[in-house]
């Protein structure tokens, strides 16, 4: 249903600004951080991993990419043999206007999303259904997004 898929991801991106829930959901990051992490349009631009990391780093979410690499474990049961063999909890969700260079980035990072404004949908913001993903957003995108968002 077209209207409460809309509701859930109104909903899912309002809980993505509250402190507590994203910290409910077991995300780890700085206390002087303020949700929601609104990045400038040069960060588009990062194609080094090393240069991804120091900017995590100073914007204070380093330690959820830590988190996600340190919780990466075997799988139990047959998945193993059916080519899901490590369940990794899922990192940082940037929502970036172009992915191309932060793909390259941070494509490797453990648990890290990369979303368009466009390809956002209920399971990025909240997978398995547990709203408040630690989510990042560049300023074109949310551009895109209050654009979107204005004509319904």
């Amino acid at each position: 249903n077209k209207k409460e898929m809309f509701l859930a991801k109104k909903s899912a991106l309002s809980a993505v600004t509250n402190e507590e829930i994203v910290r409910s959901r077991g995300h780890v990051f700085d206390e002087n951080v303020s949700l929601p992490i609104v990045l400038v349009d040069d960060f588009e631009n990062v194609k080094k991993t090393k240069e991804m990391l120091e900017i995590l780093k100073n914007v204070g979410v380093y330690g959820d990419i830590e988190r996600a690499k340190n919780g990466k474990h075997i799988r139990a049961g047959k998945g193993k043999r059916r080519g899901r063999r490590y369940k990794v909890p899922k990192s940082i969700l940037f929502v970036v206007k172009e992915k191309e260079n932060i793909k390259k980035a941070a494509g490797n990072l453990v648990g890290v999303d990369i979303v368009t404004p466009e390809e956002l949908n209920v399971e990025h913001l909240a997978p398995g259904g547990d709203a408040g993903r630690l989510t990042l957003f560049t300023q074109p995108a949310i551009q895109i997004m209050e654009e979107k968002y204005e004509s319904i």
